[in-house]
């Protein structure tokens, strides 16, 4: 039967994917952001800002609004159309006057800097993931300090602003994805997988703040962060930039990660801008490769991915980043749709739009769908492109864009738009006012936050297994450390890391950092034996299993090594059989084994899933040794909960019409809100070896006396109320989430969506009641038949308010009109 989509059963969202006139605003949304921070609640960020406070430029004071409109009035087209374009930083340092990149990350050549900044206008540079520089001191530094950072920016952006006619200053952007990454002294925080895990938005602010404080600090004000897709196939290489693969969860955390960026700035020193990337459904690939195309309904793009990316847009994110794929056949960058209709009209997006890497030119050498540049160029800025990452030979990109003005492929009005949005951003963030900065300070900012730092670590660990209580040892306990990121900093940190593909050597071909350029940190070898002098590390198998004999457990430490999209991509990502073999070798010894995985996803963990307990660490932060440290004696009480579906790993197939029997490895994608079907296939269902929202603890916990707000109008909120208690005998921390059930609903939806979760800390026989809200607009969903792409609507009747999966606590609510 077709769905009947009429108003007497759906309540529409006006004019936005989550609605005009709800009170769930950019204004609402701080208010539950803040209570969410204090540890009271968090909600899923269900809907965009609204006009006047969805980004940085919407609300504007009059003079900078005036600023900009005097700025527009006096610039030629080729000056902006050089506000347009952004240019690898190796374009400005090339050691010859081609400037073609040649030489790397070395001292601005005056020559090119007169190219770019003056003759082609040039508005925006890029530090591109390999881009490290060279030492600017004169006394034989190691280069890629702070300092080095903020002396780069200061050469060239005094020359920008000194040569060009209006004195514009130049934007610098850089990936930081978690902590400024570059810098090879900089503290890094757990990669936003393990942010995740934490499930507390306050780490991700905190860790926002800090990245903000070193990019102010430098120059380098443009980040591009955060990945607000969803993680929804582990296969992805990418899988560990993300927060997590529910809406709800990647909305809160990637909110707070932007208000932390972003709240740095004020007075004389630079602000700094989010980036929310990749817009959108970047991650849902259809085989799991990095940037290959993606099928995706509408349905399925507006109610499950959206919500993440309005999240970060609802903190007030200034730009956003479009995905370098296809989505449906047409190339995201040349979609009208996703970034006009869904992103500005729908989202209520107001800020800069910023293209990826080279996505542009793609449109006509990749994609074909253009004949050349100019072309690619009319195609992108008319869909919604305000900037764009070339990131190479400016004067191509002003010939290509004046073709298109004066044949009148783009309009005047659109470049005046797009400029403007770009001016506006400079002078948010104090670019015109105070463009230099205090490169004496730059490593002191550079290399703070190791405390926070840490902090994010120790609430990441996730305790996946503890049999018979084997955690927490003895800190006088005979300890076997061994495995091959048990002293590996490399696999540690991962990629974004120094280097796009992480530091030196994480073994791949090219794009790792320099050699003596290794992050300073605590590995899990010298977190142990800091709290324990009876630590003994194995190098091998051989030699681990001849000391296990006089142990009281070994630590095996293993995982993944550092990587970044394309290389990290994994058809079934494992333990590797050496790996595995090193665990079933230690298992044997019948000593107890605990194994620590270092990884930026779940693996297959063969073998291991039988040791006696098992940590996730993630790649948890030059800190992260030290938190498994404190985990595995007990020092912190571990209170991850993972933001993913652990997947099965089987050896084959097995449960004849099981549908929830394990699966091998490669069967995916599988995440917690699979929709219900008639398949009966075995592992055709939900069917993790660890689901998602699954952590350990070593106390234990219990929820009680769940009620809801009985009946609420549709542009609402629902409270739930229920008292969780420490039954155990330690001190811990649960984190509740909070579900929502549709018994009957006119579109098929998950049987349990996530609509808010709380931490709650709670001492030995301790108790409380907490109250945990959400906006009726988290349920919206997108009405009609398969082909509907109306803006999403509230569907009227009963629901339920779920603690627990399956189900262990209930209470009735009404959605009325």
């Amino acid at each position: 039967m077709k769905p009947d989509s009429s108003a007497r059963h759906w309540i529409r969202l006006p004019g936005r994917v989550r609605g005009r006139a709800l009170p769930f605003t950019a204004a609402a949304a701080a208010v539950v952001l803040a209570a969410a921070i204090s540890a009271v609640a968090v909600t899923r960020t269900a809907g965009p800002a609204n006009a006047a406070a969805s980004s940085r430029s919407a609300a504007q004071d009059p003079p900078v609004q005036a600023r900009v409109n005097k700025l527009l009035a006096q610039m030629t087209l080729p000056e902006k159309i050089g506000q347009m374009v952004q240019i690898e930083v190796t374009q400005v340092t090339d050691t010859s006057n081609t400037c073609t990149s040649q030489g790397g990350f070395n001292l601005p050549n005056p020559v090119c800097e007169q190219k770019i900044f003056v003759d082609n206008n040039v508005g925006s540079i890029l530090a591109g993931g390999t881009d490290i520089p060279v030492d600017t001191t004169g006394h034989g530094g190691t280069g890629n300090t702070g300092q080095d950072w903020a002396n780069m920016y200061n050469t060239m952006q005094s020359f920008a602003m000194q040569h060009s006619r209006l004195h514009i200053p130049v934007i610098f952007g850089v990936d930081a994805v978690h902590g400024f990454g570059h810098p090879w002294q900089a503290p890094l925080f757990p990669q936003s997988i393990g942010m995740g895990a934490t499930w507390d938005p306050s780490a991700a602010q905190a860790g926002g703040a800090v990245t903000g404080n070193a990019l102010a600090a430098t120059g380098w004000n443009w980040d591009f962060a955060p990945v607000q897709d969803l993680s929804r196939d582990n296969r992805w290489g990418r899988t560990y930039e993300t927060w997590a693969e529910e809406p709800a969860l990647s909305a809160a955390m990637g909110g707070a990660n932007v208000t932390g960026l972003q709240s740095v700035g004020g007075g004389n020193s630079l602000g700094v801008t989010a980036t929310v990337k990749h817009f959108a459904g970047y991650s849902e690939s259809i085989n799991g490769h990095d940037r290959v195309q993606a099928d995706l309904p509408i349905r399925y793009l507006q109610d499950t991915f959206l919500p993440s990316y309005a999240g970060a847009i609802d903190a007030g994110a200034g730009t956003v980043m479009v995905d370098s794929g296809s989505v449906n056949g047409i190339p995201a960058t040349a979609s009208h749709y996703l970034l006009t209709t869904l992103l500005r009209d729908r989202l209520g997006f107001k800020g800069v739009v910023i293209s990826d890497f080279g996505d542009v030119p793609a449109l006509a050498n990749t994609y074909h769908i253009a004949p050349d540049l100019a072309g690619a160029a009319a195609l992108a800025i008319n869909a919604g492109v305000d900037v764009t990452m070339l990131p190479f030979n400016a004067d191509q990109w002003q010939a290509a864009v004046q073709q298109d003005v004066n044949n009148g492929s783009i309009k005047m009005k659109t470049i005046n738009d797009a400029v403007s949005r770009i001016l506006t951003l400079k002078f948010d963030l104090g670019l015109f006012d105070h463009p230099v900065v205090d490169a004496s300070k730059a490593n002191a900012a550079v290399e703070a936050g190791r405390d926070k730092t840490l902090q994010a670590a120790r609430e990441s660990i996730t305790l996946l297994r503890n049999e018979n209580n084997a955690l927490p040892l003895s800190p006088t306990a005979k300890i076997v450390v061994t495995g091959p990121n048990a002293d590996n900093m490399v696999g540690q940190v991962g990629g974004w890391s120094v280097s796009w593909q992480g530091p030196f050597t994480s073994h791949h071909v090219c794009c790792e950092g320099p050699p003596g350029q290794i992050p300073p940190g605590t590995t899990v070898l010298k977190g142990l034996q800091a709290g324990d002098p009876n630590v003994t590390f194995a190098p091998d198998q051989a030699s681990a299993v001849a000391a296990a004999a006089k142990a009281d457990a070994v630590v095996v430490a293993v995982g993944e090594q550092a990587y970044a999209e394309g290389l990290g991509d994994n058809p079934a990502p494992q333990l590797t059989p050496d790996q595995k073999a090193l665990v079933a070798a230690l298992e044997a010894t019948g000593k107890p084994v605990i194994v620590v995985v270092l990884a930026g996803r779940p693996l297959g963990l063969g073998p291991a899933e039988q040791a006696n307990a098992i940590l996730m660490a993630y790649q948890g932060s030059t800190e992260a040794g030290q938190a498994v440290a404190d985990a595995i004696f007990g020092t912190i009480n571990p209170s991850g909960k993972l933001p993913v579906t652990w997947p099965s790993d089987a050896a084959a197939p097995d449960g004849d019409f099981n549908s929830g029997a394990p699966s091998p490895l490669g069967d995916q994608p599988k995440f917690f809100d699979q929709l219900p079907g008639t398949n009966f296939g075995q592992g055709s269902g939900y069917n993790p070896l660890y689901p998602f929202a699954f952590g350990l603890s070593y106390t234990t916990f219990a929820t009680s006396g769940l009620s809801a707000t009985s009946s609420v109008s549709s542009d609402g909120t629902v409270t739930a109320t229920f008292t969780v208690q420490n039954t155990g005998t330690r001190a811990g921390t649960d984190i509740v989430p909070v579900y929502v059930h549709q018994p009957v609903s006119l579109v098929v939806v998950p049987n349990q969506r996530l609509a808010a979760f709380t931490r709650v800390t709670l001492n030995p026989g301790e108790s409380k009641t907490v109250k945990v809200s959400f906006p009726v607009s988290v349920l919206a969903v997108t009405p009609g038949d398969i082909e509907a792409d109306s803006p999403p609507a509230v569907e009227l009747g009963a629901y339920q308010v779920q603690l627990g999966t399956p189900a262990s606590l209930s209470a009735n609510f009404t959605i009325t009109r």
